[in-house]
C-alpha cells in the first residue's frame, strides 16, 4: 500500500524544517522565486553523496567485467560530446555512473540500482517517456509512527521542489520511506544532463534519509557501552 502519492505530483504537506542548510532547496516565493530560477544553482557536481566503495579501477571493474567498457549506444565522442542531446538509455545511464567511479547492480527487472551512504538507491528508463531516481530509507518506522511519517513526507513535498517522497506500508506493519526524481526524457538528454540528474537524485534523496536519521535516531548508536 502507498500512502501520500496521488499522482506523479507532490503530495500535499504539513510543516518541517528540518536541513536548513540546503535553503537553495526551498520553494522560493514572489520575486525571490524569479530570481533564484534564474541565479540559484544545484547540486554541485562534486558534492553529491559518494556510494559506499566507490573509488578506482578495480571497483568499476567488479561491475562489468571488462577494463575497457564499450561506449554506450546514443553517445557521441569528440569536443562538446557531453553536450550532445540523445535517447536516454540505460546503458547511458550507466555511463554516467562508470564516469564518476559509482559501483551499481543490475536487478532482475533490468534497473541500476547500488547503495550510496548505506541507502538503496535505483535508477529506472522507460524508453522515450522517463528517467526515475529513486531511493529508499535504511530503516523502517513501526505502524504507530505512520502518521509522523506522513506528516513528515508531506511537510517536505509542500516546502521542496525535490525529490517526491511518500510512504510505503507492508503487509507486516512497517513502515518504508521512499524519494523520487522522475524527469521526462522524449526528447532525449545530454550526457552533462544526466549527470546532474543523477546527482540530484542521489543529493535529494540523502537530505531526506539525513532528515529522518536526525528525527528518530538510531538507538543502537546511541547506546552506552556496557
Amino acid at each position: 500500500m502507498v500512502v501520500g502519492t496521488p499522482d506523479h505530483g507532490a503530495p500535499r504537506a504539513y510543516a518541517c524544517g528540518v536541513v536548513r542548510r540546503w535553503k537553495w532547496w526551498r520553494r522560493p516565493t514572489g520575486d525571490a522565486a524569479r530570481g533564484a530560477r534564474r541565479t540559484t544553482p544545484g547540486p554541485g557536481t562534486g558534492s553529491a553523496a559518494a556510494p559506499d566503495g566507490a573509488g578506482g579501477a578495480a571497483e568499476a571493474a567488479a561491475t562489468d567485467p571488462t577494463a575497457d567498457h564499450p561506449r554506450a549506444p546514443g553517445s557521441v565522442d569528440g569536443p562538446g560530446a557531453s553536450n550532445v542531446v540523445a535517447t536516454v538509455t540505460r546503458d547511458r545511464v550507466a555511463a554516467s555512473l562508470r564516469r564518476r567511479d559509482y559501483r551499481y547492480l543490475v536487478d532482475e527487472r533490468g534497473d541500476l540500482c547500488g547503495l550510496w551512504a548505506y541507502r538503496f538507491f535505483s535508477f529506472g528508463v522507460v524508453p522515450d517517456q522517463v528517467l526515475q531516481v529513486r531511493g529508499r530509507w535504511s530503516r523502517q518506522a513501526s505502524i504507530e509512527r505512520l502518521w509522523e511519517v506522513l506528516a513528515f513526507t508531506d511537510s517536505w513535498n509542500r516546502e521542496r521542489h525535490h525529490p517526491k517522497c511518500y510512504v510505503r506500508v507492508h503487509d507486516d506493519g512497517r513502515v518504508h520511506v521512499l524519494t523520487e526524481v522522475t524527469v521526462p526524457v522524449r526528447s532525449g538528454l545530454s550526457d552533462a544532463q544526466i549527470d546532474h540528474l543523477l546527482a540530484v537524485g542521489l543529493a535529494s534523496g540523502g537530505m531526506v534519509f539525513d532528515a529522518l536519521d536526525e528525527l528518530y535516531p538510531d538507538p543502537a548508536l546511541n547506546r552506552e557501552p556496557s
